[in-house]
């Protein structure tokens, strides 16, 4: 468009958005399905579902982590007692397999209080797998360390789960 001398650029852009399709409004509303049910939703509503829904999604996943971190602590908290305390040389001449589960739960028992959980037979199994390479090379300020290590990582997933908005916050952050 080329003008005349002396016309207005800003009135003439003005009057271009005004007798146009330019300038059309629009509706920012969304329409998603809730409970099987169209429903119209703004974008602040969306907003706010959308973080709802990845709150839920991001304690499951705290929670998960949490579970994999304790079973995690407990094997490796179960093999230092069976280690330290010479546990695996009471089932040595032991030939019949439901007498070693025995003896190795019997053995760990005073120390369950100390644990997270009680002890499973998957537990008792775990240890009977045990090489004995790995006994023999047991070294037990490393694996006291590794088990420090869980704990933190225990306590950290605890205090965002239980600080769930300021973790769902950092992680849109470092999105």
């Amino acid at each position: 468009i080329y003008l005349p001398n002396g016309v207005s650029t800003d009135k003439t852009i003005d009057a271009l958005y005004a007798f146009t399709d330019c300038q059309i409004s629009i509706s920012p509303l969304s329409c998603i399905i809730s409970d099987n049910k169209p429903v119209f939703l703004g974008v602040s509503e969306l907003l706010k579902l959308s973080t709802e829904n990845t709150k839920i999604i991001l304690k499951k996943e705290l929670e998960i982590q949490l579970k994999e971190l304790e079973g995690r602590w407990q094997a490796l908290t179960l093999e230092q007692i069976f280690i330290e305390k010479r546990i695996y040389r009471k089932i040595e001449e032991i030939a019949s397999w439901d007498e070693v589960i025995k003896i190795i739960y019997h053995s760990l028992l005073p120390y369950e209080n100390n644990l997270i959980r009680k002890i499973t037979n998957d537990d008792i199994i775990q240890l009977t797998e045990l090489r004995i390479k790995k006994i023999t090379r047991y070294d037990l300020e490393k694996e006291k360390d590794k088990i420090k290590n869980i704990e933190e990582l225990i306590q950290q997933t605890k205090f965002n789960i239980n600080n769930l908005v300021d973790y769902a916050i950092d992680y849109f952050k470092n999105l």
